[in-house]
């Protein structure tokens, strides 16, 4: 956890200790987008949790590899001209599906508002950075938010789940232990 406050303290001062140019709020963004899986992966070895272990690889697995497919499919142009790479934003993808991936496997540990709120960060800085539009983020919190919500179970023991019935019906149910 030190790392991730370490990391978002020299996210803030590439901002302010200079104008925020496009260059600050692009290393901002690669800096959040590598802080947020590594304290996630941080939490799962932390907690000796291997099977959270597991669900955090193929949740950004399945973020990257959902990423790179659209990007390979759509070819929207960047803001910077650069690229047609821009649909959807993999940095704000991975900062999400992190952030829901530690809210989702173990509570409020850590406070919710900062996870969602450094994943949001990492969004307009790519924004502000000229690589993507924002339309281009949305998708990209969307694609990573859902990854982690499908593929991440939570560890309080609680959960809502969708069974066939005998009678040829679905059963809805919702679990908790106490």
């Amino acid at each position: 956890m030190k790392f991730f406050f370490s990391a978002a303290m020299l996210s803030t001062a590439c901002l302010l200790g200079s104008p925020a140019s496009a260059q600050s709020w692009n290393t901002t963004s690669h800096i959040l987008a590598l802080a947020l899986p590594s304290l996630a992966g941080a939490m799962a070895y932390q907690q000796q949790d291997r099977d959270g272990a597991s669900q955090l690889v193929w949740t950004l697995g399945g973020t990257l590899a959902s990423t790179l497919i659209l990007k390979s499919q759509l070819h929207q142009l960047r803001p910077d001209g650069s690229d047609n790479d821009s649909f959807p934003s993999g940095h704000t993808a991975v900062a999400f599906a992190s952030a829901r991936f530690i809210h989702k496997r173990y509570g409020n540990q850590i406070n919710p508002y900062l996870l969602y709120g450094a994943a949001s960060l990492t969004a307009l800085a790519r924004v502000q950075a000229n690589q993507h539009h924002w339309r281009d983020t949305v998708g990209g919190a969307a694609l990573g938010y859902a990854m982690a919500e499908f593929l991440t179970e939570g560890r309080e023991g609680r959960g809502l789940s969708l069974l066939p019935s005998p009678a040829g019906g679905v059963s809805l149910t919702w679990a908790q232990s106490w």
